[in-house]
C-alpha cells in the first residue's frame, strides 16, 4: 500500500468517482485514511495536554505557587474535567497510536515536540502565553482536520456498505 498524504486524503479528487474503485481499493484508501486519522488525533490529544500543563502554569505563577506543586497536580491536570461524548456517537479507533510521523504543513508539530515543558520555568510570561496562544491555534485546525478526515471515512464507509447491502451473497 503505497501512503498517500494528508493533503491528497483531503482533496476532492481522493473521493470523487468511489463507484469506480474495487472494493479492495476502497478499503486500502478506508484505512490509509483512518492511519492519518490517528496521526492527526494522537497530535491533537499532545496539544491537548500541553495546553492543559501551560493553563495550569500560567495559574500557578499568578497564585505564586511552586513548580514541585505544578508537577504534583500533573495526574489531576491531565485527567482533564471535560465531559466526553457519549460512547454511541464517538468513533472507536482501530489503532491507538500512530504508525509514522506526520509532519504539519506549516511545522506546528514541533509544538508537541519541543523541549517548552523541561524549560517551563525558564519561560518568560509573554513566551508562555505566546505558546499557548500557538497551540490552541494548532489544536483548532487539528480539529477541523479530524472531522475532514472523518468525512472522508465516513464517504468510503457508505460506498462499501451499499455494495455489501446490493450484493446477493
Amino acid at each position: 500500500m503505497a501512503p498517500v498524504t494528508l493533503d491528497e486524503v483531503l482533496a476532492d479528487a481522493f473521493t470523487a468517482d468511489l463507484a469506480e474503485h474495487s472494493d479492495d481499493r476502497l478499503t486500502e484508501m478506508a484505512e490509509q485514511t483512518r492511519a492519518l486519522e490517528t496521526e492527526v488525533s494522537y497530535l491533537r490529544r499532545l496539544a491537548q495536554g500541553r495546553i492543559d500543563i501551560l493553563g495550569a502554569e500560567q495559574d500557578r505563577r499568578s497564585a505564586g505557587g511552586s513548580i514541585g506543586e505544578l508537577i504534583a497536580a500533573l495526574p489531576q491536570i491531565l485527567a482533564g474535567n471535560e465531559t466526553r461524548p457519549p460512547v454511541t456517537t464517538s468513533r472507536v479507533p482501530v489503532q491507538l497510536a500512530p504508525e509514522g510521523d506526520l509532519t504539519w504543513r506549516d511545522g506546528l508539530e514541533t509544538l508537541v515536540a519541543d523541549d517548552t515543558l523541561a524549560n517551563l520555568p525558564l519561560l518568560t510570561d509573554a513566551d508562555l502565553a505566546a505558546t499557548l496562544d500557538r497551540l490552541r491555534e494548532f489544536e483548532q485546525e487539528l480539529s477541523g482536520t479530524r472531522r475532514q478526515l472523518h468525512g472522508v471515512i465516513d464517504s468510503l464507509e457508505r460506498e462499501l456498505a451499499g455494495r455489501q447491502q446490493a450484493s446477493p451473497d
